[in-house]
């Protein structure tokens, strides 16, 4: 007997909940153990082609499947329009109603929202000198990096809570509302000889404690934070409305909105307003190693050098991927709950999954990749944007992506928007990818 689906619940890119210890916390060394200095100032254009798989609501093209009934993918599908013999991306990014990507060529494509099949953006959008080698999105917006380290963006920020006051750039003064071609943006060049690194892993949004600054004419002007000169970030990852760097030393550090814990810093867990104004060092990543991390709206997720998917902040909606029951739901030092119902996990804790080595977080669901090609997600799922068949139950526990389509691809890039996902993996020169995207086995 078929089921009948609730009414899509439609999201821009927040991303939400859960949380919950399965294993104990490993003791931690007294020093943090210095991480190799990672590739992040290469400047070199990926060279990879992926074969890319779409899945979840493309109501408003999100999937880039050019037609507009593909709008209930269950599971991963191939993406004919990218086909990597012919397209070639080498870079690709989900925002949380569209998508960008970059070719081998150098072009980019975007679509969703009123664009339901990949479309070039024309050259002559940037300087002629300009080599595109990393693209990325936000909720409203895409940005791409050069190899001459200057950043281009377009679109806008949406203050979440209102959606009539948005902007996305202020030039002498000037507020730029709504940016329809991409500009370049000023203050983010770096003439130290170093490219300026774009962080490839975030939502790049901007919150309503940031919005509220714009009309204080700060906010929307490319800013220095305020770290201490002695201390060397190796990369940013960000969320909705927190963020994160993790610095050579191996130390990770976080600042924005925490009621949920998101940040990691557990002072003020549960509160109204909690904000983390300053750079904090995050203790209970201390001697983790972090590799990356992915914030959703009041949740976050890890990947560590070791290969551990930490989660942690706000669990009320399967954002954790583990067992609630295995938590200590009543030691207030790792669990806050509110109405006898676990609601924030404040510690970060490891799901029991080996090897694991990119994630992403999507509104409140969560795609991780295994070293092995493997895709596991969990979390919200009434679009099935977790990929797991026609069931729109939500996703409790980490769970298998297994259909034809991908059941026998190696897999090495995940990225989640509001409402859909997708997962990509390196081309093999003369190969040609399944086209069905059937569950049985």
């Amino acid at each position: 007997m078929t089921q009948e689906r609730p009414a899509a619940r439609k999201r821009r890119f927040q991303a939400l909940e859960s949380s919950k210890p399965t294993k104990p916390v490993a003791k931690r060394s007294k020093k943090a153990t210095p991480l190799q200095p990672p590739r992040l100032l290469n400047n070199e254009t990926p060279t990879a082609r992926l074969d890319v798989y779409v899945f979840g609501d493309g109501s408003a093209g999100e999937l880039g499947l050019g037609t507009q009934d593909a709008t209930d993918v269950t599971g991963p599908r191939l993406n004919v329009n990218l086909e990597a013999s012919t397209v070639g991306v080498v870079d690709i990014a989900t925002g949380g109603m569209h998508a960008v990507a970059l070719t081998h060529d150098g072009k980019i494509l975007t679509w969703g929202v009123n664009e339901s099949t990949p479309t070039t953006i024309p050259s002559q959008s940037f300087a002629p000198e300009s080599k595109i080698i990393s693209v990325t999105a936000g909720d409203s917006a895409s940005f791409a990096l050069t190899q001459q380290g200057h950043v281009y963006g377009w679109g806008t920020f949406v203050m979440q809570s209102n959606e009539a006051r948005k902007g996305f750039l202020l030039v002498q003064n000037q507020l730029i509302e709504k940016q329809e071609k991409p500009i370049l943006i000023p203050g983010l060049e770096d003439h130290s000889g170093r490219r300026l690194i774009v962080d490839r892993h975030s939502s790049a949004m901007v919150s309503e404690a940031q919005l509220d600054k714009l009309y204080l004419n700060i906010g929307l002007v490319p800013s220095r934070v305020p770290f201490s000169p002695r201390i060397r970030i190796a990369s940013i990852h960000a969320g909705s409305d927190h963020a994160f760097a993790i610095d050579y030393n191996g130390n990770t550090w976080t600042w924005s909105l925490n009621k949920f814990r998101q940040t990691g810093i557990k002072a003020g867990a549960g509160a109204n307003g909690t904000t983390i104004v300053t750079p904090q060092k995050v203790q209970s990543l201390f001697g983790r190693k972090m590799k990356m991390i992915q914030g959703g709206t009041h949740h976050s997720v890890g990947v560590t050098q070791d290969g551990e998917c930490l989660v942690w902040g706000r669990m009320d909606g399967a954002q954790m991927g583990i067992d609630i029951s295995t938590l200590p739901i009543n030691d207030p030092k790792s669990v806050v709950s509110e109405h006898e119902k676990p609601r924030i996990l404040l510690e970060p804790t490891a799901l029991p999954i080996a090897g694991c080595s990119y994630v992403a977080a999507g509104s409140d669901h969560n795609i991780v990749i295994t070293s092995e090609g493997r895709a596991y997600s969990w979390g919200f799922n009434a679009n099935y944007q977790c990929g797991q068949g026609p069931n729109y139950d939500d996703i409790t526990d980490a769970t298998l992506i297994d259909n034809s389509a991908v059941r026998h691809r190696r897999l090495s890039w995940a990225g989640a928007g509001g409402q859909y996902s997708m997962l990509a993996g390196p081309h093999a020169e003369g190969d040609t990818p399944p086209r069905s995207d059937t569950f049985h086995s």
